[in-house]
Order: structure tokens, then C-alpha cells, then sequence
């Protein structure tokens, strides 16, 4: 039931209007009156109404003069006049204040009654629509949530409800994220008309539910051609599963489908898992020869490395996923290769599919030959002793608070000048080194341990799970929880029989 304040300088008035009008058949409830605008203004303020009845002409204020103030100050109040006076200049006063509606004294029951439903029927309409705009935004909240990690019970329930999704609903995910800017609005409105209910993850990134049996790749592919724009969209879909439970896994499938676990179809990125195919080739060449490789001071290294690859490739032949996978490995592994991931030498390599294995080994080969003079910094050998003390406090210091205003102080310098020393010497800013070296560690800690990804956050100095886990995502192409998968599957392979 809504609720209505009277504000009338005629007492008679007010007991007209209390007594005269079946207020609650008309949906509302009588919860003030007054005498004044000063006391409307009062009740306003403590008794929250949706409804204000108000004279034009008051002692001291007028009534379109109050209606200005509660319009300014409380935007949801409806506004309905009655006035004696049939003046025309009232009623565009009453106009321009955005009334609701203008009644003439004395009152007619029936015609203030009648108004009162229309008032009831606009009310509800106002509340259905703030209510059906608060379910996106719920929406996105849940279902970024699980994106993250989390399937508790009560996650799960509210998915469900969230997706009209019952225990054996049928579902699938896909994943749209642009490279550069924030995906428009007017994107989501048109995934809608593709019968997929969207949900915003980040700026770039929009989820996509989809209730059927099997993906509709053909239609996505659509989507997807009709949105790029200099390759500025990937598109990944994860697999057909039923239930919340369900959507989980699919949504978890197209968000590791953006790193380096997809293979192409029609331009999508369809989920490929972490296989002992992929498992078996890095057994048999490992990523971290060619990191050590890259490091050594002998060119000679580099050369025999990358020929002890071929010649591995000639005689396993492995597939371009399992290429790729090495080169997302590699790339994990050096910090320095950017300062950001996404636009690293080698990240054109591991996130497509577009070369034949051949063509993609020399690309690879030629790539790491040009970053081995980049690389080789990680030594950290011609630094200045600064940047060398502060790489040190990295390793050594990554699990707590630390910044580098606090090295700075140690060192007595000034930060920024710090700062831009260890980006000049080491091709990265003192932040990015250190979020790195927190997310090797935790690959450490998910390979050997079976500590809660929470727990892992912590240890290495991330204090909210939720951000660690982007960055984890964001720098390893897979979630912390989808990356332990893995590395069990391929300590599964090399277990003795």
C-alpha cells in the first residue's frame, strides 16, 4: 500500500479529505496532514510518502513553490493539486511543476477517488520497471561472482533463479570481450535478440547464457562477424551442460577459451581442455629450457635450444594447440616480456591458430631470437644498484604490503624517480614486477599444495580473492582453479604405471 500526505490550510479540508475518501480501496494509506508547506516538508522528509496532496495557495509558500522543493529533494513523490481557483495561471504553474494531476474545490469524491487509482496504477508501473532494472544489475553481481570462482550453494540457487534455470535445464556459455574499449550498450540489446540472456563481467567482457540442447555455432559465428571491426571482438563458447551447475562449468569453459585453451571454429573459440596430448609435449620439451635459454649470456644457448625443438617437433609432431600451450607457458615465465600480457612478443603466437605448425615454429623461432637481448635484463646485470636492490625486495618481500614508496624510503630516494629507473632498466613498472612474481608464486603453491585458492591469495599478498583471481586470469589465460586442473592432468601423465 502507498502512502499519501495532505497539505491543506483549511481544517475542514483535511477532514473532508480523511473521513470522505475510502483511501485504502483506492490503494493507499493516509499517513500525514498539515497545515503549512514548512510541516508538508516535515512529513515528507520522515514519513517518506509516495503521494503528496497539496493546495496551490498556502500561508507562506505556495503549493507549486513546495512542489518545486519536493520534486528537487524527493523526486519519487508524486504531486496531485486542488485549488478553489480556476485561474488559469495556477494550473500552468501546476504544469510546469510536473503534477500529476489538478483538481478543483470543492472536491468530488468519485473524481478524486478516480484520480487516486490512476495515481495507484502510474505508481506500480514506476515500481515494476525499478524492479525489473535491479534484476540485470543482481544478475551481473551473481554471475560475476561464480565467473570467479565461487559455487557455494547459495550462489548456485540464486543462478538459478536469476536464469530460470531448473536442475536439468540444458545451457551453454559464451564469452565476448573487445580488445581495446568498453563494449557498447547497444551490444547487449542486440545479444538479446539472439535469444541469450547477457550479463556484463567487466567493461570489455559480456557473458551470454543460452537455454538449448546444443551451441548454435552458425548463429554465433553471425554474431560475431557482424560485430568485428578490425578484429576488435573474440568470441569463446564453452560446452552444452544442465542446471546451474552446469552454467558454471560452461562459463568457466568460455572465459578459459580467451586465453590459450580454445581451438578455432568459424572464428569462435570453441573450449579445448588441457589434454595429455598437450601434456606429453611439454614432457618432452620443456618450456623452461628455452626461459633459460633466453637468459644465458652464450647466444650459443638460444640456438641450441631452439634446435633440440625442432628437431623434438620432427620426431612427436605435436598439434598447434600443444604449441601454442608452450608458447603461454614460456610467456608466463618472463616477466619482462611486457608489461602488459596481451601485448607481449609472444602473445600473438599462443592466442591464434592461424599458421600451420611449420610456419607457426619459425615464426616462434625468429620471435625469441629478437627478444633474447630483452630478456637477458633479467639477470639484472649493467643495473644500477637501486634497481637491483629493489628487483631483490620483489622476490624476496612479494607476500607483503609492499610499494614502491616503502623501497624508496629504504633506499632514500624519491619514488618517482625509482620508478622510472626500474621500468627504464627493466621494461616493466615496480608494480607489474611485482604482481607477476605474487602470480608465479601462486602457480607454485596451486602445482604443490591444495590450500584454497583463498588461502593462496593471501599468502603471496593479494588481500581480496576476487582481484587475485583477474589478475591470475589476466596474466595466465585460465582461472587459479582451471590452471591446477591442468597441472594435475599432466602430473596424471607423467605418474609411473
Amino acid at each position: 500500500m502507498y502512502r499519501a500526505v495532505i497539505a491543506d490550510d483549511e481544517p475542514f479540508m483535511l477532514e473532508g479529505m480523511r473521513l470522505m475518501i475510502d483511501w485504502a480501496r483506492c490503494g493507499f494509506e493516509l499517513c500525514g496532514e498539515a497545515a503549512t508547506a514548512q510541516e508538508a516538508l516535515r512529513l515528507i522528509d520522515t514519513r517518506k510518502p509516495h503521494l503528496l496532496i497539496t493546495d496551490v495557495r498556502m500561508p507562506g509558500m505556495l503549493g507549486t513553490d513546495l512542489a518545486a522543493i519536493v520534486n528537487r529533494y524527493h523526486p519519487d513523490v508524486t504531486v496531485l493539486f486542488f485549488s478553489g481557483y480556476r485561474d488559469f495561471t495556477y494550473a500552468q504553474a501546476a504544469i510546469r511543476t510536473h503534477a500529476f494531476g489538478y483538481l478543483l474545490k470543492p472536491i468530488d469524491v468519485e473524481e478524486v477517488e478516480a484520480t487516486l487509482l490512476k495515481v495507484k496504477a502510474e505508481l506500480d508501473t514506476r515500481a515494476s520497471i525499478k524492479e525489473a532494472r535491479k534484476i540485470p544489475v543482481l544478475r551481473d553481481q551473481v554471475l560475476n561472482r561464480i565467473a570467479l570462482g565461487d559455487e557455494s550453494p547459495e550462489s548456485m540457487l540464486r543462478a538459478g533463479a536469476l536464469l530460470s534455470l531448473q536442475k536439468d535445464d540444458p545451457c551453454y556459455c559464451a564469452v565476448l570481450v573487445r580488445e581495446r574499449d568498453a563494449i557498447p550498450e547497444a551490444v547487449g540489446l542486440m545479444l538479446s535478440a539472439y535469444s541469450a540472456i547477457p550479463f556484463l563481467l567487466s567493461p570489455t567482457q559480456v557473458g551470454m547464457v543460452f537455454r538449448q540442447v546444443e551451441r548454435d555455432l552458425p548463429a554465433l559465428s553471425g554474431v560475431l562477424a557482424g560485430l568485428s571491426q578490425g578484429a576488435q571482438y573474440r568470441l569463446s563458447v564453452g560446452g552444452v551442460y544442465s542446471g546451474p551447475q552446469g552454467f558454471a562449468r560452461s562459463l568457466r569453459e568460455a572465459l578459459d577459451a580467451q586465453g590459450v585453451l580454445f581451438e578455432t571454429h568459424g572464428g569462435l573459440l570453441l573450449y579445448r581442455p588441457f589434454d595429455k596430448d598437450v601434456a606429453a609435449w611439454l614432457a618432452r620439451f620443456r618450456p623452461s629450457d628455452l626461459a633459460s635459454a633466453l637468459t644465458d649470456e652464450n647466444p650459443e644457448a638460444l640456438e641450441a635450444a631452439l634446435s633440440s625443438l625442432r628437431q623434438a617437433v620432427a620426431e612427436f609432431h605435436p598439434s598447434r594447440f600443444s604449441l601454442r600451450w608452450m608458447a603461454a607457458a614460456l610467456d608466463a615465465m618472463l616477466p619482462t616480456a611486457a608489461a602488459v600480457r596481451s601485448r607481449s612478443p609472444l602473445c600473438a603466437l599462443w592466442r591464434n591458430e592461424t599458421q600451420e605448425s611449420s610456419a607457426w615454429l619459425d615464426t616462434f623461432c625468429e620471435q625469441l631470437r629478437s627478444m633474447r637481448g630483452v630478456v637477458k635484463l633479467e639477470t639484472g646485470d649493467g643495473w644500477p644498484a637501486a634497481v637491483q636492490a629493489t628487483v631483490a625486495a620483489i622476490r624476496t618481500r612479494y607476500a607483503e604490503p609492499l610499494c614502491i614508496g616503502t623501497v624508496a624510503d629504504e633506499l632514500h630516494m624519491n619514488s618517482a624517480y625509482l620508478g622510472q629507473i626500474v621500468r627504464r632498466y627493466t621494461g616493466a613498472t615496480f608494480h607489474r614486477r611485482l604482481q607477476v612474481t605474487r602470480i608465479e608464486h601462486a602457480c607454485l603453491l596451486l602445482r604443490q599444495t591444495m590450500r584454497s585458492v583463498g588461502e593462496i591469495a593471501m599468502e603471496v599478498g593479494f588481500k581480496d580473492v576476487d582481484y587475485f583471481s583477474r589478475q591470475f586470469h589476466s596474466r595466465m589465460g585460465i582461472s587459479p582453479v582451471a590452471y591446477r586442473g591442468a597441472e594435475a592432468s599432466r602430473e596424471d601423465c607423467h605418474a609411473p604405471n
